[in-house]
C-alpha cells in the first residue's frame, strides 16, 4: 500500500486538519459511502482491463490509497469514541452502514449485467473481425 500524500501547506504554513463531528448515523453513512466508492473504483478498473484502457486502472490506483487512509482515520476515531463495541452507538453506526452497503449491492447487480454485456459485445466483435480476416485470406489467390 502506498503512503498517502502529505496534507497541502499554504504559503509555508503547517497544514491544519479539518475537524468533523458526525453522529452515529452519519458516520455509518460515511463509511458506507467510502466503501461504495472503493467498490466502484474496483469495477471501473476491471472494466478498464476489459476495454484495454489504463486510464481507469490508473484512476483506481490513484484514489484507492487516499480512500483507504480516510477509512483508517475514521476507524481510529470510531474506536476512540466507542469503548464498548456492543453499545447502542456502535449498533447505529452499523445500521446506517448496512443501509448504504445494501444500496451498493443493489447497484452492483444493476451494473453487473451492463459490464458483462460490454465484455461479451467486445469479444463478439473480436470474433467477427477474426472471421472477416480469415475470409479475406481465403479469397486471396495464392
Amino acid at each position: 500500500m502506498s503512503v498517502p500524500p502529505e496534507p497541502r501547506r499554504v504559503r509555508g504554513q503547517p497544514a491544519r486538519p479539518y475537524q468533523v463531528r458526525l453522529d452515529a448515523e452519519r458516520l455509518g453513512t460515511l463509511l458506507g459511502s467510502v466503501a461504495w466508492v472503493l467498490g466502484a473504483l474496483q469495477i471501473m478498473r476491471d472494466r478498464g482491463h476489459a476495454e484495454a484502457s489504463e486510464e481507469l486502472h490508473d484512476l483506481q490506483e490513484q484514489l484507492t490509497p487516499r480512500l483507504e487512509q480516510l477509512l483508517n482515520d475514521v476507524a481510529v476515531a470510531r474506536q476512540a469514541a466507542e469503548s464498548d463495541p456492543d453499545s447502542e452507538l456502535s449498533h447505529r453506526v452499523e445500521q446506517a452502514y448496512t443501509q448504504v452497503r445494501e444500496a451498493f449491492e443493489r447497484w452492483i447487480r444493476l451494473t453487473a449485467s451492463d459490464t458483462a454485456s460490454v465484455a461479451i459485445g467486445q469479444r463478439l466483435a473480436e470474433i467477427a473481425a477474426e472471421g472477416d480476416a480469415e475470409a479475406v485470406e481465403a479469397d486471396e489467390p495464392e
